[in-house]
């Protein structure tokens, strides 16, 4: 995150005189006219506001307008000369002045929101350049800006549609700033939620949008609209003539895409459009970027596509196991572990494929996935419902019935309990028919030789089929001979 961090630096200094260059506007003719020479008591403090206020270099209306409030202290335009000369300031890339002029103004007026404004902006500017105590003062003057905003009765010298901007300017400052300490909290959900209301306010602004983008690529699992943001990022620091931060922006948003896809194909393209004009996201936009998925990934892509009742048992190994990576795996696996407890509600079991790797009578180990399959590694353990006899020999597969009372994450294990043999797998290898007897077996021919109590010996279709006959004692694979 060091680079992350150094660009926000980079990029808040890019966007400081940009933010709060609308207060500073110089009054229309008829804006004007709404403070009259004559009504003044003193004419001359109405030809020193309006000589200041008409100053176009910013650091001298900055001064002028102090020197305005030192001249005329008890000024129906004490409050305007303040947020003029916060303004001014800004304008003149001298935050710090801004500052301690905010300070005053908010002693004067606790809810203005144009200094409320400024001490979020600042106090964010001083957290982004590694001053963190500056940030809970920065959050506390935007939560209370966004409290004041809708209560904030409209200035005389802006017009009705001057009003409004100047109100989604202050709301993107204030959102911004919000945006900017879920970030560093690492609350990706709350960032991007105001991010998202920071640039419908300012969709130019270069730190928003690019720490939108972070937001949403920084979280689990990735939003890929975070790609065009970083892409809209990069147009505007390449609009702003700012080649090192689209450089800087397009290194970080290049890797994350290249880790998201598996390689860099298509990116380029991406960039192209929106440097082009592309000024949103196209519908199908988070469709058009194949996925090269992480395992927690794949386990929530599953819940996105599938009822989890109906996924399989590998499946819910897969969730279940990636329960601990994060929140939305978390709310995942919770699904899943509710889904298998409905369909075992009422005494209801469930039959599970399995490959054998330990046995004894009254335990199995076994393994579920492929994978697991494969390399030998227990998922799965038995807890048998009665001694079992004769044994299933290791490494077959089987099928048990019983019911799934818990599981463990990591590494992970199910355990099933109540297990028996399913029908189909009941013993082929031979032995001693086990009670209670089956009372159904399944159709399909395995034919197994029964040896009944007065001796005699007769073929059944299967052993299940043998062992569900109370006078055969013991059955054998294969047909009678």
């Amino acid at each position: 995150m060091a680079v992350l961090r150094w660009l926000a630096i980079a990029l808040v200094a890019a966007c400081t005189a940009a933010s709060f260059d609308v207060a500073a506007q110089t009054p229309a003719p008829a804006q004007q006219g709404q403070m009259q020479r004559n009504s003044f008591a003193n004419p001359a403090e109405y030809d020193s506001y309006m000589t200041a206020l008409n100053t176009q270099d910013p650091s001298r209306r900055a001064t002028a307008m102090e020197v305005f409030i030192a001249w005329y202290p008890g000024s129906v335009l004490r409050i305007d000369a303040y947020e003029q000369a916060i303004a001014a300031w800004h304008a003149a890339s001298q935050p710090a002045k801004a500052d301690v002029l905010g300070a005053k103004l908010l002693q004067i007026d606790p809810d203005n929101v144009r200094a409320l404004a400024n001490s979020a902006y600042v106090g964010r500017l001083k957290a982004s350049g590694g001053e963190a105590a500056a940030l809970p003062p920065a959050v506390a003057a935007a939560e209370r800006g966004l409290a004041v905003l809708p209560k904030w009765q409209k200035p005389p010298l802006l017009d009705d549609a001057g009003f409004v901007r100047v109100k989604e300017q202050l709301a993107g400052v204030f959102n911004g700033v919000l945006g900017f300490a879920a970030l560093q909290a690492k609350d990706y959900e709350k960032a991007r939620n105001y991010y998202r209301l920071a640039v419908a306010a300012d969709p130019t602004n270069l730190q928003d949008v690019y720490q939108l983008s972070v937001a949403q690529l920084e979280d689990m699992p990735v939003d890929a609209l975070g790609f065009w943001y970083g892409a809209r990022a990069i147009a505007i620091a390449k609009a702003a003539k700012n080649d090192s931060a689209a450089q800087d922006i397009d290194r970080y948003v290049r890797s994350r895409y290249r880790t998201y896809r598996g390689n860099e194909q298509g990116w380029n393209q991406i960039v192209q459009r929106v440097v082009a004009g592309e000024k949103a996201p196209p519908d199908n936009f988070k469709k058009s970027i194949p996925r090269a998925m992480t395992p927690p990934e794949q386990a929530l892509q599953l819940l996105e596509d599938n009822d989890p009742a109906a996924l399989s048992f590998s499946e819910w190994a897969l969730v279940l196991r990636h329960r601990d990576h994060s929140p939305a795996n978390k709310a995942a696996a919770d699904k899943v572990w509710k889904a298998i407890n409905d369909k075992q509600q009422g005494g209801g079991r469930l039959k599970v494929p399995l490959k054998v790797l330990a046995a004894n009578p009254d335990r199995i180990e076994a393994a579920i996935t492929e994978e697991a399959q494969k390399d030998n590694v227990v998922e799965l353990e038995i807890v048998m419902a009665r001694p079992l006899s004769p044994l299933p020999a290791v490494g077959s597969k089987i099928a048990m019935l019983g019911v799934l009372s818990e599981y463990r994450p990591q590494p992970f294990l199910f355990r099933l309990t109540r297990g028996e043999l399913a029908p189909e797998s009941m013993p082929v290898a031979g032995g001693p028919c086990a009670d209670p007897r089956p009372q159904m077996c399944t159709q399909d021919y395995r034919p197994a030789c029964g040896t009944r109590r007065d001796g005699s010996r007769q073929t059944y279709s299967n052993a299940c089929s043998a062992c569900s006959d109370a006078q055969v004692l013991t059955q054998a694979a294969g047909a009678c001979p």
